[in-house]
């Protein structure tokens, strides 16, 4: 039986058809929809160029690329592997619903890709290790990065909002120069951070000023973005909402599938501290983690709203509403080795739920809801 959380419809993009609908095949909203990407046809070449990031369609896009936290560096991904330890603690950075680019995996930049094979960013396989940047505990320079294997993810597993400009600064700006991306190729990046902020500074939702603040966080998710801005024109950026991640304490709360990796011992959020009590004491930091999730995602939101008034013709930032209700996702939506990081099935429906809220109007994309019954939402 195939796993709940495999269950999902992909939109083909802008295909209208006459021809009747197999079982992988379904219409809605006059879209078409099936469960692998490679069913959807071709589109037919534009007859001019696109003139501005506002003027895009997936094909448009030949260079994909990722900054953010472990998620994105798809951390744990596959789970406890018995059979070979060296593949337990490790980042399965292709198979990152953001960044990867492993042949059939299903991922952001895959599903681009199958528009446009010219497509290049995609991280390809296994880093053999965890690349750890967490607030001031960072390599220093461009050294913590493998790039055979990251591409043009340059997500840090443990990073802040802090480690951001790190990230850019160090490795994508130069990453993307030193391929000789013209400036002219429409670039998509994707943005993810704040999970971490949540686990591990949440008490600063009571603070006006230091770490982990709203208008620290706002200013460091800016400064970054003016960088990208500055230095790799001609950008699409796909700015992810940060979710609550104070469910994952009941998600996981007495749960034999979290004790997989340490049998009879009782498993403990131990990579998210915030979230890591019972009690009172937990009850409350995890309350302080949920207002702090509302007041990064406003800051979040005036970004983008900014940004549009703005109107650069080759930079534009867009929204994406941080739907993972994790508290009714089931438990294998978790990765087995640590209950903490998204598995590949998760990478693969969010993957998913992103690209079918991506649709094309007259002025770039936009986000809508998709029916429920077909699985698409996150």
């Amino acid at each position: 039986m195939r796993s709940p959380l495999s269950i999902y419809w992909l939109a083909c993009f802008a295909v209208v058809t006459a021809s009747p609908l197999t079982a992988e095949k379904r219409q809605l909203d006059s879209g078409v929809y099936v469960t692998d990407i490679s069913k959807c046809p071709s589109v037919a070449p534009r007859a001019t160029p696109p003139t501005s990031v506002h003027d895009l369609r997936p094909d448009d896009f030949s260079v994909a690329m990722a900054v953010g936290d472990s998620i994105t560096a798809g951390a744990f991904a596959q789970g406890i592997n018995k059979e070979n330890l060296l593949l337990n603690f490790v980042e399965f950075r292709g198979l990152s619903y953001a960044g990867g680019g492993d042949a059939s995996a299903v991922t952001v930049p895959n599903l681009l890709k199958h528009y446009n094979s010219a497509l290049v960013g995609g991280s390809k396989g296994v880093n053999p290790g965890i690349e750890l940047c967490f607030g001031p505990l960072c390599p220093i320079g461009s050294v913590g990065w493998n790039q055979p294997v990251d591409q043009l993810n340059a997500a840090q597993s443990g990073a802040l909002a802090s480690n951001l400009l790190h990230e850019v600064r160090d490795y994508l700006v130069p990453q993307v120069k030193a391929a000789g991306i013209a400036t002219n190729r429409f670039k998509y990046l994707s943005f993810q951070i704040g999970s971490n902020d949540l686990c591990q500074l949440c008490l600063a939702a009571d603070a006006l000023l230091g770490p982990g603040t709203q208008s620290d966080f706002e200013a460091n998710i800016r400064e970054t973005l003016e960088y990208v801005r500055k230095n790799i024109p001609n950008t699409l950026v796909n700015l992810f909402g940060v979710f609550q991640v104070s469910e994952i304490y009941k998600l996981t709360l007495n749960q034999p599938y979290c004790q997989q990796l340490i049998p009879n011992v009782t498993h403990y959020n131990l990579e998210c501290t915030c979230a890591l009590f019972s009690g009172e004491a937990g009850e409350f930091t995890r309350s302080r983690m949920d207002k702090l999730q509302g007041q990064y995602n406003v800051a979040l939101q005036k970004i983008v709203a900014d940004y549009k008034a703005k109107n650069y013709k080759d930079f534009a930032v867009i929204w994406q509403p941080p739907s993972v209700p994790l508290g009714q996702y089931p438990i294998e939506s978790l990765s087995s080795l640590d209950c903490f990081h998204p598995s590949t099935a998760t990478h693969q429906r969010i993957a998913a739920g992103l690209w079918n809220r991506l649709t094309l109007n007259e002025v770039g994309w936009i986000f809508r809801k998709v029916s429920n019954d077909l699985h698409l939402t996150l």
